[in-house]
């Protein structure tokens, strides 16, 4: 994965924990620039992916900027990071938590969002937006984190424009057997109905606006 080019005329877009590439796929099909970061080997097929750790890519531009290296522009920076401990579904460790009356207690790993922020710092897009559950946002207020816009079970944070209520298939239509050892990529896909009205509030914010 690169970060220094010349500017484009597309949006350029980096989709973190970009799973099977759900978040960033209007994008891509609208000809911008989207590069997709995952580490689980069974994606590295999704289109446009590249296989990297999040944290890893935090470190490398943390030094680009320590060596006075210039960091390429990105208009959009996407995250998705892994919800299994902000999940409220019945295995999940905080629905466990608060099965044991630890609920207040429960205390996530919050590292992936941390470097998640730290990369939006460092890159500074126009643009930015984390999606994860409902079971997020207490975690994510510790953060300065609010939601921004909740559509059924996606709650999005960050920086964007609004967008009005999307009518999505339910979890359940994209659930597979349980041995497919994509099931939780496959669960946490964000429908591309969703990516449509994230990209077309943001093209249409920024059409009284030069991207250059």
């Amino acid at each position: 994965m690169r970060f220094c080019t010349q500017r484009g005329t597309r949006m350029r877009v980096l989709d973190l924990f970009s799973g099977l590439g759900g978040f960033s796929e209007a994008f891509l099909r609208s000809g911008d620039e989207v590069v997709r970061v995952e580490n689980n080997p069974l994606l590295s097929e999704v289109p446009n992916t590249t296989m990297q750790d999040v944290i890893q890519v935090r470190d490398r531009l943390s030094e680009y900027v320590n060596q006075g290296m210039p960091i390429r522009d990105i208009d959009v920076v996407l995250a998705s990071p892994p919800c299994y401990e902000f999940s409220l579904a019945f295995s999940a460790p905080q629905a466990i938590a608060s099965r044991r009356q630890e609920f207040n207690e429960y205390e996530p790993d919050m590292s992936l969002i941390e470097a998640t922020l730290d990369i939006i710092d460092i890159i500074k897009p126009k643009f930015w937006i984390i999606e994860n559950v409902r079971g997020s946002i207490r975690h994510f207020r510790k953060l300065g984190l609010e939601p921004q816009v909740i559509n059924d079970a996606y709650v999005f944070y960050g920086k964007f424009p609004k967008f009005g209520r999307v009518d999505i298939p339910t979890k359940q239509d994209k659930d597979t057997h349980k041995d497919d050892p994509l099931r939780s990529n496959r669960r946490a896909l964000v429908p591309l109905p969703l990516s449509i009205a994230i990209r077309r509030a943001i093209v249409e914010q920024t059409s009284l606006f030069d991207f250059a």
